[in-house]
């Protein structure tokens, strides 16, 4: 959903071939810290011709996990969508936050997402699975948000890997936070629409990010980082419906 208003909200949903929502079944709890060292999820291909090899812009993003969503899990969801980014040259460092935990300011060019439950009310769309806020006014984005209770509901109607999935969710959104855009692509990881017949297929040219888009969030990345004053830092739409 979008508000045409200086601040846009995007959400990421999904086309559902069953109009009914299944109940979801929470995962088993587990808060402990996320702490090992993040590897490629081995279902992306990452490898980039040695001709084409570009030095990658690396972003920070702060992770603050869901108790319905494993550590283990949780590690192979962030794998994927770093993956992601890795094929872009694009590194990202995480930090993974608890209840009570990260709770100083974030600096200018650190990304927040954070992991929760949909609200039980209210005017979301309930086939999005996650949502960014862009400032439009200054161009900007930092935070977003991913449903967990949504994607693990759906990867479960589908029978999909729900790290896959939400990894990829949470990748289609931290893209709209770098790219700090509305916009939605036609094709590829940043489109608009999800369906089941692609979640399903899962072609990788559906789960990357065009070279055009890439480029752009290097650019900005580049830029706020030069622009940074010494001392400072300057959605699913994972949809099956709309994001």
């Amino acid at each position: 959903m979008r508000v045409n208003v200086w601040m846009v909200v995007l959400s990421v949903g999904f086309i559902a071939q069953n109009p009914m929502v299944a109940l979801v079944e929470s995962a088993p709890r587990d808060t402990a810290p996320v702490s090992e060292a993040v590897h490629e999820h081995p279902a992306i291909v990452t490898d980039t011709p040695r001709d084409q090899l570009i030095a990658p812009e690396v972003v920070t993003v702060r992770v603050y996990r869901s108790p319905e969503v494993t550590a283990d899990a949780l590690r192979t969801a962030l794998n994927v969508a770093e993956a992601t980014f890795a094929a872009a040259s694009v590194g990202v460092v995480w930090s993974v936050c608890g209840p009570a935990e990260c709770n100083t300011p974030p600096s200018p060019t650190e990304r927040l997402v954070r992991l929760m439950r949909s609200p039980k009310s209210g005017s979301h769309d309930t086939r999005s699975l996650g949502y960014a806020l862009i400032d439009m006014r200054k161009g900007t984005g930092v935070l977003a948000t991913v449903y967990v209770d949504r994607v693990l509901d759906l990867a479960r109607r589908l029978d999909l890997d729900h790290p896959t999935l939400l990894g990829r969710t949470i990748a289609h959104e931290i893209g709209h936070l770098l790219l700090a855009t509305s916009t939605h692509g036609t094709s590829g990881l940043m489109r608009e629409i999800w369906s089941p017949e692609e979640l399903l297929a899962s072609r990788a040219d559906d789960w990357a990010l065009h070279p055009f888009e890439a480029a752009a969030i290097r650019q900005r990345l580049t830029v706020s980082r030069t622009a940074a004053p010494i001392g400072c830092t300057p959605r699913l739409r994972t949809d099956t419906r709309q994001a």
